[in-house]
């Protein structure tokens, strides 16, 4: 059992830190149960000291966890209580009576969700995601079309698991639903990359060049991205 237990966040990736009086030695780890990666360490290590210690394995060591994160991840029951990630946070699950105004609906940080969508929780999901999604791009979108001097021809929003966004040879742009799900930055990120993609076709140089320009953390943002990417699901 974990005598403590406090958060640490290590190249923009959190942990939850489980100490121990009996533990003697710091191991990494993934909670499928809880969907949250883990250091275990003794009681009164320093989290200095936690991190120095890490750092030197810190990516082989990741890319394994990421891996069987995504090999372990649980599918949603949509039960009561349970986490859904919106905007990049966490928000539990409640289950109510059928409601008048929505089937699913999201006030004062709890998802609800009527009865009579039983069996239908998860297009239930994606459609209230795909919403609010919508919204989230039409606040944002002008700024960086301004910033990028760029406009395309349409803006679709698809649920598409493999791919967060996509640009077509006509100018057309797509977002993946899942979009819904993360935080700020990483919305941005996609929404810049893609439109860049309007001048640059490619993943060359000159992309990330450009990309650059208007984002000067774009890669790091990328590799947030991908480092969190199981987390998104509704499914």
């Amino acid at each position: 059992m974990n005598d403590m237990v406090e958060g640490l966040s290590i190249n923009s990736t959190d942990f939850e830190v489980r100490r121990s009086i009996r533990r003697r030695r710091i191991s990494m780890g993934f909670d499928a149960e809880a969907g949250t990666f883990f250091i275990a360490a003794p009681a009164k290590l320093p989290q200095a000291d936690i991190v120095r210690t890490i750092m030197p394995q810190f990516g082989r060591l990741m890319s394994s966890l990421i891996s069987a994160a995504k090999r372990t991840a649980l599918p949603h029951k949509y039960e009561d209580g349970e986490k859904f990630y919106y905007k990049g946070v966490e928000y539990p699950l409640k289950r109510v009576h059928p409601e008048k105004e929505a089937s699913l609906s999201f006030r004062e940080g709890i998802f609800f969700i009527s009865e009579s969508t039983s069996g239908n929780e998860r297009k239930t999901f994606e459609a209230w995601y795909k919403r609010a999604l919508y919204d989230e791009i039409r606040k944002i979108l002008p700024e960086w079309t301004r910033r990028i001097k760029v406009n395309p021809a349409v803006v679709n929003i698809k649920t598409v698991r493999s791919v967060w966004g996509s640009c077509s040879a006509k100018g057309n742009l797509t977002f993946s639903t899942r979009l819904a799900l993360v935080p700020s930055d990483l919305l941005e990120y996609v929404t810049a990359h893609e439109l860049c993609h309007l001048r640059h076709m490619d993943h060359s140089a000159s992309f990330w060049e450009e990309l650059s320009v208007h984002m000067s953390d774009c890669k790091e943002r990328r590799k947030k991205l991908r480092d969190q990417e199981y987390l998104y699901k509704w499914w």
